[in-house]
C-alpha cells in the first residue's frame, strides 16, 4: 500500500490562494482491483431453472426483479436525489454534518482521489475543491470510511473542513463529539475518539485488514495518537470514519506536511 502513496500538490493553490486540505491522499495509479474497494463481492450466476406444469420457466425466488438494485425510495434517497439534481452531479453520495458547527455539506466521490482537490461539488474547477469520500470505499460501509477536505483557515476563504480546527480545544470536543454521515439508505452517527496531527506517517489511510486482531491493532493505534484523552473506548467490532484536512496550527508550522486527523467510531445507523 505504501507504494501507492504520493503527495498531490496543486500548483494553483500555492501560486494563488493558500488553501490547505486534502493534499496527502491515496491515488489509484497502479492499484489492483482488490485495493479499489474494501467491500467487493463476486456474484455467481444461477443456471438452475425449474419448469411449471405448462413447461414454462419458473421464476427463481432468489432472483431479483429488474430495478431492485436501485435504492429503496425513502426520505434519505429522496434527499440525495434532490441534491444530485440541484448540483447537477450524480457523484454526490451523502451529506456530512456536525451539529452546532458550520460543517454541513454534501460528500462527493470520483473514481480517484485527485479530481475533487480542485473541483467543487458542481464539478466546476475551483481551488476550494470539495469534501469527498475516498474512491476505495462505499459510503457508510465497511470497517473504514475516509473523507478529505481542504482547510481555508490560512486564507480569507471558508471551506467546510475549516471547522475541524476547533478540535484542538478539548472543551470544544466535549460539546461536539458526534459526526453524522447521511447516505441514500440512512444516517450514520459517529462518535469522535481521536484527534491528532500527522506529519509523516500515512498508516491512518490504510484499508486492507485481514483479521479482527489486525483491525483492533489499527484502531487502537489511531486512538493512542490522540492529542488528548477522549475517554471513548474502541474494539474490533467498531467501524470508523476518518476526516483529513491540512493543519494550520502554529505548533506544527515547522513541518512541510501536516494533516489534522479526526477519527470517529459508528455508534448508530438508522
Amino acid at each position: 500500500m505504501n507504494s501507492l502513496l504520493r503527495r498531490i500538490i496543486i500548483g494553483a493553490l500555492a501560486v494563488s490562494v493558500p488553501v490547505g486540505g486534502a493534499i496527502y491522499v491515496i491515488t489509484n495509479n497502479g492499484s489492483s482491483d482488490e485495493e479499489n474497494k474494501n467491500n467487493v463481492v463476486e456474484k455467481d450466476k444461477d443456471t438452475n431453472t425449474e419448469k411449471d406444469d405448462k413447461g414454462n420457466n419458473k421464476k427463481n425466488d432468489n432472483e431479483k426483479n429488474p430495478g431492485t438494485d436501485a435504492v429503496e425510495e425513502n426520505e434519505h434517497s429522496l434527499k440525495i436525489a434532490s441534491l444530485r439534481e440541484e448540483y447537477n452531479n450524480n457523484e454526490i453520495v451523502g451529506v456530512i454534518s456536525i451539529p452546532n458547527t458550520n460543517l454541513s455539506t454534501v460528500v462527493v466521490q470520483h473514481n480517484d482521489n485527485e479530481y475533487y482537490l480542485n473541483h467543487n461539488a458542481y464539478k466546476a474547477e475551483n481551488i476550494e475543491g470539495a469534501v469527498y469520500l475516498d474512491y476505495r470505499v462505499d459510503v457508510n460501509s465497511g470497517r473504514k470510511n475516509i473523507i478529505y477536505g481542504h482547510n481555508g483557515n490560512s486564507s480569507n476563504l471558508y471551506v467546510p473542513f475549516s471547522e475541524l480546527e476547533k478540535y484542538y480545544d478539548n472543551s470544544f470536543y466535549k460539546n461536539n463529539q458526534y459526526v453524522y454521515l447521511e447516505d441514500e439508505k440512512g444516517i450514520g452517527k459517529y462518535q469522535i475518539f481521536s484527534v491528532f496531527v500527522e506529519t509523516r506517517d500515512t498508516n491512518y489511510l490504510y484499508l486492507n485488514f485481514k483479521s479482527d486482531s489486525s483491525w483492533y491493532e489499527h484502531i487502537s493505534y489511531l486512538k493512542n495518537k490522540s492529542m488528548y484523552d477522549t475517554g471513548v473506548s474502541v474494539d474490533s467490532s467498531d467501524d470508523v470514519l476518518v476526516l483529513q484536512t491540512c493543519s494550520h496550527n502554529e505548533e506544527y508550522s515547522k513541518y512541510k506536511d501536516k494533516y489534522l486527523i479526526v477519527v470517529a467510531k459508528r455508534v448508530l445507523y438508522q
